[in-house]
């Protein structure tokens, strides 16, 4: 039996009703900021982590056709809580709730597959060791049963609300681009789209997601990064010379909203945001995350910090991460021909720290305002023992260092030229905060850059 009662007559009739209001108010956007990167292709989904402007490209899209050849549906606005089934959208988040309160009581995963893990892929080691939970308590396979009776019922609602709008879409031949802002796997089953998606005739169809592994036939994928620099000076008018841009951008932020939020109420917003997409326990990881910005991560030392503190199993620590990574906002940066040994850990918004904590650390987040940028030229990039950054495309290499003189530098630079020369970098950039000059030995060119030169030379 269906944990959720469903009628479908008057699914049906709601569905159409709430599919009729949303296509004859479509929403009013104006004043878009071109972003370094746009939409390529009439079938793209867009993704990119919480507050990255997903949402602003898709709707600048809108704005450019007419208004009855467009349905735009939000699938996170509180207003399709009828058109999605009977509270699908709700009964998925309530049961995603649940599972967040209930973390405490989750197996442990056995020691044989986690004691002492350095995770270098977490999706990967999540997997493997959930295998190895203890299913054999009765009450869990009671539970999982339910679960998935649930699933199941959130599966069938999921394809009872794309059929409905593949009706709509037929019934009103006119609409010739579908818009789906904020689509996520925890409240629509994937499969489900993917169906819609194959049998429609469409001149444009635009998803956005946070989801980094959304992948449907025929759909490019534009990923869409916080605002860079350049970004931010284009989006923020508050400010017209260089060093107070550069130090506004570090206080705020690479939010694309919070530009165009007063600084004062910035740090609000973003607790606010994180508090809506995020468990308590969640958020506690996050915190513990910021102890390996720019430095070689560990779950299991997150683990065993939090254990002392609250009632925590292992998979909850990993699922988290997994989760974290999946949605963009946390990132791994692997060292240069040893993939096995340890990642680096970054954030996505790189005030991460401000937000979360009190406390400050002008070192780690400027390699994290670097990383950030860096991630713009669209390039592998690795770590090694002598490089903070190593681009091997682009015969670069990139060492962090905010304040030190360039004699002090180019004495460095020395020292590692043998490893620069091993590498086949042709380019060292030294990433300064005020600081500048050049050296050249061998062919290989020292290079000591302001930030804001460094960035705004991409």
């Amino acid at each position: 039996m269906e944990i959720f009662p469903f009628n479908k007559e008057n699914f049906k009739i709601s569905t159409m009703n709430d599919l009729k209001f949303f296509y004859e108010n479509p929403p009013e956007f104006m004043g878009f900021i071109p972003r370094k990167r746009g939409i390529g292709s009439p079938k793209t989904i867009i993704y990119g982590v919480l507050n990255s402007g997903k949402s602003a490209v898709l709707k600048n899209e809108i704005s450019e056709l007419k208004k009855d050849e467009i349905l735009y549906l939000n699938l996170t606005d509180l207003r399709l809580e009828e058109a999605v089934a009977n509270d699908a959208i709700f009964a998925a988040r309530n049961s995603a709730g649940d599972t967040k309160a209930s973390e405490v009581n989750e197996h442990e995963i056995s020691r044989e597959a986690t004691l002492g893990a350095d995770i270098s892929d977490i999706d990967k080691f999540y997997r493997a060791a959930a295998k190895n939970t203890d299913t054999k308590n009765v009450s869990a396979g009671s539970s999982n049963n339910a679960k998935n009776a649930e699933s199941d019922g959130a599966k069938n609602r999921s394809e009872n609300f794309f059929r409905e709008i593949k009706e709509f879409l037929a019934a009103n031949e006119q609409i010739s681009s579908l818009f789906l802002d904020n689509f996520s796997s925890a409240d629509f089953e994937i499969s489900s789209l993917q169906s819609f998606a194959e049998g429609l005739n469409l001149k444009r169809f635009i998803i956005s997601t946070r989801d980094r592994e959304l992948v449907l036939p025929g759909f490019e994928r534009l990923e869409l990064l916080p605002l860079s620099f350049e970004e931010f000076i284009a989006f923020d008018k508050r400010h017209n010379e260089i060093n107070s841009m550069i130090s506004a951008f570090l206080a705020q932020g690479d939010g694309a909203k919070n530009p165009f939020i007063t600084p004062a109420e910035i740090l609000e917003f973003e607790q606010r945001l994180l508090a809506a997409n995020f468990s308590r326990t969640e958020i506690l990881i996050l915190k513990e995350c910021l102890s390996f910005v720019h430095t070689a991560f560990s779950a299991n030392k997150i683990y065993t910090a939090l254990k002392p503190r609250i009632k925590i199993s292992k998979d909850a620590v990993y699922g988290t991460i997994a989760k974290l990574e999946r949605e963009n906002f946390i990132r791994f940066l692997s060292k240069a021909g040893e993939p096995a040994r340890a990642k680096k850990l970054y954030f996505s918004h790189f005030n991460m720290r401000e937000i979360l904590t009190s406390k400050k650390d002008f070192s780690k987040k400027f390699a994290n305002v670097l990383f950030c940028e860096l991630l713009g030229l669209d390039t592998p990039i690795f770590y090694t023992k002598e490089l903070d950054f190593y681009l091997p495309a682009l015969k670069m290499g990139v060492l962090v260092i905010p304040f030190s003189d360039a004699d002090i530098i180019f004495l460095k630079f020395r020292k590692i030229l043998s490893a620069l020369k091993r590498l086949g970098i042709s380019s060292l950039k030294v990433v300064s905060m005020a600081n500048s000059g050049r050296l050249e030995i061998e062919g290989i060119r020292c290079d000591v850059v302001p930030f804001h030169e460094f960035v705004l030379s991409f």
